[in-house]
């Protein structure tokens, strides 16, 4: 007896046998490790944007880490507190020196004689020089000035407050903003180094869980030479992200003399952490699927 079968029933066990046959391929290649290479490649450019983005923001806080350190290099240099000399209280420098260099948080002084003074003036303001001197003998004070190390920066008011109980004392000159710019700036750096350290931590701490999770040490050498094209290209995205970032500060290099690149190992390891941050992603990815 012959069946006689509906076309819409006909065209509908077709498309279910299609199907069927699609995930029954699907299912062998995941089997095998394998991925349909459009997903592939769309898990290539997802992990590629994702390290580079990352690896970018790691060279932009390097960058700024190095001019900041370079800033509170030179604000460090120029900071001095001027100690005035007395020329009422007819006491020795010299004594006087030894006891501003006992105050703690000192790390230098150096006497600075009228005549010394005056000579400088000449050398920075010859006309204010002449000014001066219609004035009749040089009336220019001995100075000391006073290199102060970190301990101190963060209160000058202590340091101040010491300094005048020496007897000779008749002033103390200094920038208490610059104090506070220079403690700015060594924070900020700190705060960088000690961010990108823990982000590193992080990330070691990811790259060891995707090697021990249900892992044995021939399943781990043989997903590192089965997955190595996802190391390469953590390594290319971290390595064009170093490009980029160098292309977008080079010009403030004619702009301004603080400009710093960091070195060479910096970038290696920048480069380095996003071949591993790429193929320890595509593991996790591979783990939770």
């Amino acid at each position: 007896m012959e069946e006689h079968h509906h076309p819409k029933h006909l065209e509908a066990h077709h498309e279910v046998h299609h199907e069927a046959h699609n995930a029954g391929a699907g299912a062998v290649l995941k089997a095998a490790g394998q991925q349909p290479s459009k997903k592939e490649r769309k898990g290539y450019r997802v992990v590629f944007l994702t390290v580079f983005a990352g690896s970018l923001m790691v060279e932009a806080l390097l960058f700024m880490r190095a001019q900041v350190n370079e800033i509170s290099l030179i604000l460090k240099e120029d900071f001095r507190m001027v100690v005035v000399k007395s020329d009422k209280i007819k006491r020795d420098a010299a004594s006087i020196e030894e006891q501003l260099k006992a105050v703690p948080g000192t790390a230098n002084v150096a006497f600075v004689g009228k005549a010394d003074s005056l000579r400088k003036l000449r050398e920075e303001d010859p006309d204010l020089v002449g000014a001066v001197m219609n004035m009749g003998a040089n009336p220019l004070p001995d100075t000391f000035e006073v290199s102060l190390d970190e301990t101190a920066l963060g209160d000058l008011n202590s340091w101040v407050e010491t300094a005048w109980k020496i007897n000779g004392v008749a002033a103390i000159k200094y920038k208490p903003l610059q104090g506070t710019a220079i403690l700015h700036a060594l924070f900020y750096g700190h705060y960088i180094l000690v961010t990108l350290t823990l982000a590193f931590v992080a990330l070691v701490i990811m790259a060891l869980m995707a090697v021990f999770y249900r892992n044995t040490a021939a399943g781990f050498l043989e997903s590192v030479r089965r997955d190595r094209n996802w190391f390469f290209a953590g390594l290319l995205a971290a390595s064009l992200a170093a490009a980029v970032s160098y292309a977008l500060v080079y010009p403030v290099k004619y702009l301004s003399p603080l400009w710093f690149w960091p070195g060479t190992f910096w970038q290696a390891a920048i480069i380095a952490s996003g071949g591993v941050s790429a193929w320890v992603i595509f593991q996790w990815k591979n783990t939770h699927n």
